[in-house]
């Protein structure tokens, strides 16, 4: 059996312990409860202490372990053998070497340790508080019932670890005036309340170590001739404003719309040769025709031709066009500058 621990005064507010609890652990803190520790039926269920988690922390890991505790752990502590004056202090649970002001009065844990259960205890209710959004803030909208609770017990939970180290730092003041008097009874591994306040400012203040990238030397060099004055407004830049002027890197719009405007029918093909294959069988060799002559009497073709009157006429010139081209032949041009071949065949 474990001995029934007596717990100090519950707190202000009866929260319930189901905020960090879920419904198994909350379950096993009801046995726990009722089981190893002095609480009235009144009191179980509701939110644990910081030394109240802790120790059901460890009960409930011997329980899931298989572990049957000691029928005589109840009796362990009186039936011990007195321990002579020169052995230094050692705390029941953890059973670290303790200070002598603080071995003065029965613990059960080091002063280091009890600090960490209080911080081990404010990060469930922090790591709690933060899954519903963290604290309500004013103005932010009405706050739901969860989370007012939760921010409670996180305020409960507080006060009671800054009751802790104020404790801390009498004892760390009365450990300071003992090791005047008895300097040669320091001892580097006792978990003094100093080295207890040293672990929560480490813990709550400090943050961790982040190197910091040493900035890169940067230089921006500029020509004699820079002006720095200040120029014209920036209104002024758009090409749309009355007051507009080009600058000296302005592109030409008028060069952008001259290149726009070339085209393939705009290339002059008056230099080509025009080769005729595949004409009557006694031109043996290609002949070669000046395209500007060839332009220009087609230009006096066109130019004999009447208006149309709605006659039969264009047929007759479709016709006549038919019959040329029935006899296979076709026209390809051929540049001598870029020597590329242009072919205009029936095929």
């Amino acid at each position: 059996m474990i001995a029934k621990s007596t717990q100090a005064p519950r707190a202000r507010y009866n929260l319930p312990a189901s905020l960090i609890l879920t419904q198994r652990e909350l379950r096993q803190y009801r046995r726990w409860q009722s089981s190893c520790t002095t609480s009235k039926p009144t009191e179980c269920g509701y939110l644990p202490t910081a030394i109240e988690y802790d120790d059901f922390q460890h009960w409930l890991k011997k329980q899931d372990s298989g572990y049957f505790s000691d029928v005589f752990d109840d009796i362990y502590d009186h039936i011990q053998c007195p321990k002579s004056p020169s052995e230094p202090a050692v705390a029941s649970l953890c059973r670290h070497t303790v200070h002598p002001i603080v071995a003065q009065r029965p613990c059960k844990r080091c002063p280091v340790c009890t600090i960490d259960v209080y911080l081990n205890y404010m990060k469930v209710l922090t790591r709690t508080l933060q899954g519903v959004n963290g604290r309500p803030l004013p103005f932010s909208g009405t706050p739901s019932e969860q989370q007012e609770k939760l921010y409670l017990a996180w305020s409960q939970g507080k006060v009671s670890t800054l009751q802790q180290v104020c404790e801390l730092e009498k004892l760390s003041a009365q450990e300071k005036l003992w090791s005047k008097k008895h300097p040669e009874h320091l001892n580097d591994d006792v978990q003094s309340a100093t080295k207890a306040l040293d672990l929560y400012w480490f813990e709550t203040v400090n943050c961790p170590r982040v190197e910091e990238r040493k900035p890169k030397n940067k230089a921006v060099a500029f020509t004699d001739d820079t002006n720095f004055d200040s120029g014209r407004p920036t209104y002024y830049f758009l090409r749309s404003s009355p007051r507009y002027e080009p600058g000296k890197y302005t592109i030409d719009t008028e060069s952008e719309d001259d290149e726009d405007a070339i085209s393939e029918d705009s290339e002059d093909y008056s230099h080509a040769r025009v080769i005729v294959l595949g004409g009557p069988e006694e031109e043996e060799h290609s002949i070669h025709h000046d395209l500007s002559a060839d332009s220009a009497r087609k230009e006096d073709s066109f130019d004999d031709l009447e208006f149309d009157d709605g006659d039969s006429d264009w047929e007759d010139v479709d016709s006549d066009e038919d019959d040329e081209s029935s006899d296979g032949s076709y026209i390809s041009f051929e540049v001598e500058e870029e020597c590329s071949y242009i072919v205009f065949s029936d095929d």
